[in-house]
């Protein structure tokens, strides 16, 4: 009888966390929505053509004599098609060639980012690996500069992982999906505040110091050769989402979104034992838009950027860390029967 009873009650805690999940997951997914300020467009399928360039670059700062290496990658360009229908979207893009490589030295790279963009919820996830960097900054760092020559890392590799989320409190009157989805219409200004958190890991590691031999401050970080850094760290976010729309179609949208990060962070001399800390960081989430919406066409340019501070275990410095993408959209809508579905029915969610 008491096995009995415990499994009833079991059962009756289980299905009572389902349905308040339920409940979460269909606020999360609530479709109410002012139509005076923004169109769902929720019978139009977005076919869009886009360039883009993503990036990883890092900054390693002498705070005391107030000097940093400016570590940045290769940018290259990409070209890319895709396509959106309501929640549901998929892009592919490839490289093209770069003339730059035999100056700035050839990056490669893995670079995966993408963003899901719920009703009242944005979701950031970004997985890269990045081989080849070089010193923005090479003639005011090292001795001999050539002011038409950076100094080249092929050796220095990043591996990065990140996920950032936000709430966006008035769904009702702001699209989060107009800008970056592209597949709404925001037809009047609106803005939001936010509010969510960031989780970040970063690697740095090369052949030999980070600290280039030939450095013009021989002091520069204490005078300590370090070949390898890491960073993990967590932290919420506030912030605040305003798009700004004139005559109904070219708008301007900015997001930004900041707080403190709690972590760990190493690095290793090239001399010593590995050095690590817990620190007190920062990371500042921001996006910008801008450009011609409308019900049928959309031409934009936007961009995403994740900014990561973060204080070394070495006295006065710190590292900063960036990834993020710059892309030029343009992207069609077409009109598709509501009656059609493309999903079999079984499945417990629809287009």
């Amino acid at each position: 009888m008491k096995t009995n009873f415990l499994i009833l009650a079991v059962l009756f805690t289980g299905l009572s966390q389902f349905s308040y999940g339920q409940e979460i997951f269909k606020k999360l997914f609530d479709e109410k929505y002012d139509s005076l300020y923004y169109d769902k467009l929720e019978d139009k399928l977005t076919v869009k053509y886009f360039s883009d360039r993503k990036f990883y670059d890092f900054e390693l700062t002498d705070n005391y004599i107030e000097k940093t290496i400016d570590y940045k990658s290769n940018p290259r360009y990409s070209l890319g098609a895709g396509g959106t229908y309501k929640w549901l979207g998929l892009n592919i893009a490839v490289g093209l060639p770069n003339k730059a490589d035999s100056v700035l030295g050839n990056t490669q790279r893995i670079d995966l980012q993408t963003q899901i963009n719920l009703r009242k919820l944005t979701i950031n996830l970004y997985t890269g690996r990045y081989n080849g960097f070089y010193i923005n900054n090479s003639q005011e760092l090292l001795y001999n500069g050539n002011p038409h020559k950076f100094y080249v890392r092929p050796d220095i590799k990043s591996q990065s992982y990140g996920l950032s989320t936000y709430y966006v409190f008035n769904s009702s009157k702001y699209s989060n999906r107009a800008t970056f989805l592209h597949n709404e219409w925001q037809k009047k200004s609106a803005g939001s505040f936010l509010a969510g958190g960031t989780m970040f890991y970063s690697r740095v590691a090369a052949d030999s110091s980070l600290i280039p031999a030939n450095i013009v401050y021989d002091t520069i970080f204490n005078s300590t050769n370090f070949d390898q850094t890491g960073y993990f760290a967590m932290g919420g976010n506030l912030g605040v989402a305003y798009t700004f729309v004139l005559w109904k179609h070219w708008f301007f949208d900015v997001t930004l979104l900041g707080g403190l990060s709690t972590g760990i962070a190493s690095i290793y001399p090239e001399n010593s034992d590995k050095r690590q800390d817990f620190k007190v960081g920062l990371t500042v989430l921001s996006k910008l838009g801008m450009g011609y919406n409308s019900e049928n066409l959309y031409v934009g340019l936007n961009t995403s950027n994740l900014l990561a501070i973060s204080p070394l275990p070495l006295e006065n410095t710190n590292m900063g860390i960036r990834v993020g993408v710059i892309r030029f959209l343009i992207a069609y809508r077409f009109t598709v029967d509501k009656n059609n579905t493309s999903l079999p029915q079984w499945l417990p969610f629809k287009l």
